[in-house]
C-alpha cells in the first residue's frame, strides 16, 4: 500500500501541475465548439438507407458537412485562443488580451500561401503555389501542436512582461478600458517580434515553416502511436489503470495526450465530411470502447445473488448504458479493488484490439470518422459510426465480451459480498433474539 500511495501521490501531483491543468481546461473549453458540430455529425450519420439516399441526392448532406468542416478546419484557432486564455487566467491576468496575443503569435508563424489546383477553360488541371491565402490544413488538425505552443509561450511571455511592469503606465484618471489598451502595446509588440524571429528562422530551414517542422518531427509520429491497435489499447488501459488509484484516469490521459487525440479526431471528421475513409481508424473507435467494460460489469450486477450488488446494478444501469461510470467506479467500488483491477484495465485494451482486427479484416464495416457524443450507448455508437448494421451487431458483441471478461472476477467479489451479507444477517438475528 505504501508503494501504491507513492504512485498515487505522484500521479495526483502531475494532474495538478499548472500547465497540465491549463491544457486540460483549454480542451474542455473547446468542448462546446466540438459538441455543437457533433450534432450535425449525428444527423448526417443516421444509418437508415432512405435517409442516406436523401442526403446524397438532395445535397443536404453537403450542407450538414459545413459545421463539421468548420470545426475540423478551424480547430487550431480554437486551441490557441483557449490555451492563451487559460494561461493568463492561471496567472491572475486578464485572459482575453492574452488570448488575442497568443492568436496573433500563431498567425505570425502561419504561412500565407498554399498549394492549389485550378481547372482552366480547357479542362486542364494546373497546380501551383498561391500567395495571400491561408491553408485550412494548418488551421485545422495539422496546426494543433503549433497552436498549443503559441498559446502557452505567447500568453506566458505576455503575462511575464506585464508582471515585470514592462508596459505603458497611464494616469489613474484614464478609464481602465482605455488604459488597458495602452498597457498591452509593449508586451504584445515584444511577443510578436519574438515570433517574427521564429518565423524567419524556420524560413531558413528545409522545413520552411514552424507548422511543417512541428507536424513532421513531432505531431505526425505521435499520432501514429495511436494509429495502431497496440497504441490505442495502451492509451485506454493507462486511463483505467489510473482509476485504480482513485485518479480520474480518462481525464488525465486526455490532458496528457489530448492534443494528439484531438488532431486525429479532427482529421477523421474532415475525412467523414469529404466522404473519405478515416485516416486514424483506431482513434475513431476509442470513445465507444472506453467504458464498455463498466457496462458489462453493470449487467452482471443486475443478476447478482448479492443484494448490495443487485441494488447497485439497478441504480446504475441507466447511467452505465450512457457511459457514465462513476456510480459503479465508486459504488462497487472498483477503485483500489485488487480483484477488479485486472479486468477493468484489460477490458478496453482487448476490445480495441478485437475491433481493429475485425474491421481491418472486413468482417465489420470500418469507422467513418464521424465524431459523436460520448453518452451514446456503445452498440448504437458503432451502428452510427460505421453506418452499417454490422457495427450495431459488433457493439452488442463487445458488451458480451465485456461481460465474459469481468465474469470470473465478479464471481469472486460476489462470493465475498454474500459471505458478508450472511454474517451480517446472522449478527442481526442474534441481536433480535437477545
Amino acid at each position: 500500500m505504501s508503494k501504491l500511495d507513492k504512485i498515487t501521490e505522484k500521479a495526483m501531483k502531475f494532474a495538478q501541475l499548472r500547465y497540465v491543468k491549463i491544457i486540460m481546461n483549454a480542451f474542455m473549453g473547446i468542448a462546446a465548439f466540438s459538441i455543437g458540430a457533433s450534432l450535425f455529425s449525428l444527423v448526417k450519420s443516421i444509418p437508415i438507407g432512405p435517409w442516406q439516399t436523401f442526403l446524397t441526392t438532395s445535397g443536404f448532406g453537403n450542407i450538414l458537412s459545413i459545421p463539421i468542416n468548420m470545426v475540423s478546419n478551424l480547430y487550431a484557432i480554437m486551441v490557441v485562443l483557449c490555451v492563451g486564455y487559460e494561461t493568463a487566467k492561471s496567472f491572475g491576468q486578464r485572459p482575453l488580451p492574452a488570448a488575442m496575443v497568443a492568436f496573433g503569435s500563431f498567425m505570425i508563424v502561419t504561412p500565407f500561401e498554399a498549394a492549389v489546383s485550378l481547372v482552366n477553360e480547357a479542362g486542364e488541371t494546373i497546380t501551383g503555389l498561391a500567395s495571400n491565402v491561408l491553408s485550412l490544413s494548418v488551421l485545422g488538425s495539422q496546426g494543433i501542436f503549433v497552436a498549443m505552443i503559441c498559446g502557452l509561450i505567447g500568453a506566458r511571455l505576455y503575462v511575464f512582461l506585464l508582471e515585470k511592469n514592462i508596459k505603458i503606465k497611464m494616469p489613474d484618471s484614464i478609464p481602465p478600458s482605455v488604459a488597458g489598451m495602452f498597457e498591452t502595446m509593449i508586451p504584445a509588440g515584444l511577443v510578436f517580434i519574438l515570433f517574427m524571429a521564429v518565423r524567419m528562422g524556420f524560413a531558413q530551414t528545409a522545413y520552411g515553416t514552424m507548422q511543417s517542422f512541428i507536424y513532421t518531427m513531432l505531431q505526425k509520429p505521435l499520432m501514429g502511436i495511436g494509429a495502431n491497435p497496440i497504441g490505442a489499447a495502451l492509451y485506454l488501459m493507462s486511463g483505467k489503470l489510473l482509476w485504480m488509484f482513485g485518479i480520474h484516469g480518462d481525464m488525465l490521459t486526455y490532458a496528457t495526450l489530448g492534443s494528439i487525440r484531438s488532431a486525429a479526431t479532427q482529421a477523421n471528421m474532415a475525412a467523414f465530411a469529404a466522404g473519405e475513409a478515416a485516416p486514424y481508424l483506431e482513434w475513431a473507435m476509442l470513445t465507444p470502447i472506453t467504458n464498455v467494460g463498466i457496462l458489462g460489469l453493470t449487467i452482471l450486477l443486475l443478476f447478482s445473488k448479492a443484494k448490495q450488488y443487485k441494488s447497485l446494478g439497478q441504480l446504475s444501469i441507466a447511467t452505465s448504458i450512457f457511459n457514465i461510470t462513476e456510480p459503479v467506479m465508486f459504488g462497487f467500488p472498483i477503485i483500489l479493488n485488487p480483484i477488479m483491477a485486472l479486468p477493468c484495465v484489460l477490458c478496453p485494451g482487448i476490445c480495441v484490439m478485437l475491433t481493429s482486427m475485425v474491421m481491418r479484416m472486413g468482417l465489420v464495416a470500418p469507422m467513418t470518422g464521424v465524431a459523436l457524443s460520448n453518452v451514446i450507448p456503445t452498440p448504437i455508437y458503432f451502428w452510427m459510426a460505421t453506418n452499417s448494421i454490422s457495427g450495431l451487431i459488433w457493439g452488442l458483441i463487445l458488451v458480451a465480451v465485456s461481460v465474459a471478461i469481468f465474469f470470473p472476477f465478479f464471481k469472486i467479489a460476489e462470493k465475498a459480498a454474500m459471505k458478508e451479507e450472511q454474517a451480517e444477517s446472522e449478527t442481526e438475528a442474534i441481536t433480535v433474539s437477545k
